[in-house]
């Protein structure tokens, strides 16, 4: 079984043994096998610039030829000073930046020998409190959100704040390419106002693992930065393994523009049937783009789709799992009320989970109710700017919430054994 352990500080003369030891100046690169991604890195690897392959962060377009990224060491860890940094893009910009407190991301890269899951455990020692930290993991998969007390106090406290979390490596078909790529590498991606890492310990592990279909509202979406959460595109696909208890990694297939049909004419399909096993669960959620078609009419194509899905998973020992689509902030201009444009697709879902014995987690119902009782205009605060379909960050992580809370319903309406992994944190 693969186990490596990575120590970014210890007090002078200190050696960790069996640990490898990363300084603030080991950067990734072919043969190396691991090192923290900075700008210089992306522009000279053609492989870190793809989303999908790696930690899904890149710098907006005007910065793409700056180095932002300046590491730092101390006894406690590799940290950057993303106040700093941002202060002195402020100054050469002249004015300060507009809207949200933007952050750099702490981002490092590690080479695992096969696809699989693995438990990843983040340590971080600090003499300041870390507030609003968020840890992603691969292709900016929330693991971890929450605050990092003040936790180095000598010797006595090596390990300070410690987490664990559970990835999925797996290979995937990146956006508009059409071939598939092998993938055999960990990212762990720290944004805070002061990113740091004091130690890092991964290791394969057997768990279940949740495969997800779906379109742009189910998706990996990248990320710019200086990040800004309002102002990011995110999906609930990417944020649900924030709230699913240690011991079930989420392997996210789902790709913006996809529908039922293409999920499976594409690739997608076939790329999850190779590395799905028994007793893991594929969740399916379509709709958004399979209403724009005439041939995967709710009752017809799109309804022949998901029934294929689920008879083929049970075949294989797999437990299939419907997810309603997610509603837009869509309203009538004539009298104001909310026009419901995914209602038939919702209910084909409903449906067909009672018809097939499959469970089905109501998203629509309840990301429908939330934006209604909000309305429009405080809606928007969920959403990307100018957009009615696609969430942001605060948007992805609710909408993940959601999705977590008609899991919890589920596993208290059934009673077989095989959704006892359907446990949330």
């Amino acid at each position: 079984m693969f186990y490596q352990r990575f120590v970014f500080g210890l007090e002078k003369g200190e050696r960790e043994l069996d640990a490898i030891h990363v300084t603030a100046g080991d950067f990734y690169g072919q043969g190396k096998g691991y090192g923290f991604v900075a700008e210089k890195d992306r522009r000279e690897q053609e492989r870190l610039r793809l989303p999908e392959l790696n930690s899904a962060f890149d710098t907006v377009e005007w910065y793409r030829e700056e180095d932002l990224t300046h590491l730092e060491q101390d006894r406690f860890g590799c940290f950057l000073d993303s106040d700093r940094e941002i202060a002195d893009l402020e100054e050469e910009a002249g004015e300060p930046f507009m809207g949200e407190h933007r952050r750099i991301p702490l981002s490092f890269k590690m080479d695992v020998p096969c696809q699989g899951n693995y438990r990843v455990t983040v340590e971080i020692r600090t003499l300041r409190p870390m507030e609003e930290v968020l840890i992603y993991l691969g292709r900016r998969r929330l693991g971890y959100r929450g605050t990092v007390p003040v936790c180095a106090t000598g010797r006595g406290n090596q390990a300070g704040f410690t987490y664990t979390m559970t990835a999925n490596i797996c290979d995937i078909i990146p956006r508009g390419l059409t071939g598939k790529y092998e993938d055999r590498t960990l990212d762990i991606t720290i944004l805070a106002d002061c990113p740091r890492i004091s130690g890092l310990t991964v290791e394969e592990t057997h768990c279940p693992t949740l495969f997800i279909a779906g379109d742009s509202t189910v998706t990996d979406q990248s990320a710019t930065y200086p990040y800004a959460p309002g102002t990011s595109y995110a999906a609930w696909g990417q944020m649900v393994s924030g709230y699913l208890a240690q011991g079930i990694a989420v392997s996210n297939h789902a790709h913006s523009g996809l529908t039922t049909a293409s999920f499976r004419e594409e690739g997608h399909y076939a790329v999850v049937e190779q590395y799905i096993r028994r007793g893991d669960y594929f969740l399916i959620q379509f709709g958004h783009n399979d209403q724009k078609l005439e041939s995967l009419k709710a009752e017809e194509g799109y309804r022949r789709n998901l029934i294929r899905y689920i008879r083929e998973c049970r075949e294989k020992g797999v437990f299939p799992v419907l997810v309603t689509p997610l509603a837009r902030n869509t309203w009538k201009g004539s009298d104001g009320s909310y026009n419901d444009l995914l209602e038939e697709y919702a209910t084909a879902c409903v449906c067909i989970g009672h018809q097939e014995d499959v469970p089905v987690l109501d998203l629509h119902k309840r990301s429908m109710d939330f934006i209604r009782e909000m309305g429009l205009e405080a809606s928007k605060a969920y959403f990307f700017p100018g957009d009615y379909t696609h969430s942001n960050d605060y948007g992805g992580y609710f909408m993940a919430g959601l999705v977590a809370q008609e899991i919890r319903k589920v596993c208290s309406r059934r009673k077989e054994p095989e959704y006892r992994f359907w446990q949330t944190a």
